[in-house]
């Protein structure tokens, strides 16, 4: 693998569509950050009674903000932990600085702040996740949205 990092801005990032093995090969302490995060088990299990169908998960970050370094990570975990991978279906947009991603996707999602996690049940947005969880952890929030609360 070889690195992907433009620069703009006047400074490195990963922009447009990547994946997390691009994340972790390009910023290391990303991939510390998942294997460091420790979710709560009793919301794991509950995310893994659950079977999303038709949903996707669509990530909007930007690997020059704190909140995206710690909350990204953290949720490729609690989907790893609670066995949704193959049930999910997520896409990942590294944004610059001005929320561009070298597509319309940013405006049409009306992206504010990064990370951003839309949540699409059959296409229609159902949930999303800005900068921070509302509930005390990340799990909570996913866990909510995913049962359609």
């Amino acid at each position: 693998m070889t690195s992907q990092k433009v620069t703009r801005d006047g400074r490195q990032m990963l922009f447009g569509k990547i994946s997390l093995e691009q994340l972790f090969y390009d910023y290391p302490e990303w991939k510390k950050e998942f294997e460091n995060y420790q979710p709560q088990q009793k919301l794991i299990e509950q995310l893994k009674s659950l079977h999303p169908a038709n949903t996707k998960v669509i990530i909007f970050l930007g690997t020059w903000c704190p909140d995206s370094k710690r909350e990204v990570p953290r949720f490729f975990k609690i989907i790893k932990q609670a066995g949704l991978e193959s049930k999910l279906q997520i896409e990942m947009w590294a944004l610059d600085r001005q929320k561009k991603s070298g597509n319309d996707l940013p405006q049409k999602f009306q992206i504010q702040y990064v990370p951003t996690f839309v949540f699409l049940k059959e296409g229609q947005e159902s949930g999303r996740i800005v900068e921070t969880p509302q509930s005390l952890y990340l799990e909570e929030d996913v866990l909510q949205i995913l049962k359609g609360k």
